[in-house]
């Protein structure tokens, strides 16, 4: 962490430079939400090319850090459908719906 950059300051960093690239590699992407949070990347990605979450919750995909990578937080990323957006339960200690900070980000 660099001087002057809290650990949110650096996840949000991150957060953004990763959903930029998945916008760049997945260009059906619509919006990606950021849900804050001090130790670890939580990330929502809107696309309907993607099935429907029969649960009813949004299920992501956890990862750990990859500083190798330049990731170094864990990750957690789900992919649902626009019309999912703020029906489907979010996972435990994510906070609700309206914590989420949309980062638009241009591939």
């Amino acid at each position: 962490m660099r001087k002057n950059e809290t650990a949110t300051t650096t996840v949000e960093a991150q957060a953004r430079d990763l959903a930029r690239a998945n916008k760049k590699a997945e260009p059906a992407i619509q919006k990606i939400y950021w849900f804050p949070n001090k130790k670890e990347i939580r990330l929502v990605e809107l696309e309907d090319n993607t099935v429907p979450a029969l649960s009813g919750y949004v299920e992501p995909f956890y990862l750990g850090p990859s500083p190798q990578d330049d990731l170094d937080f864990p990750l957690a990323i789900a992919v649902i459908r626009t019309d999912e957006y703020r029906k489907l339960k979010l996972p435990r200690g994510w906070g609700s719906w309206s914590d989420a900070v949309e980062l638009k980000v241009r591939p």
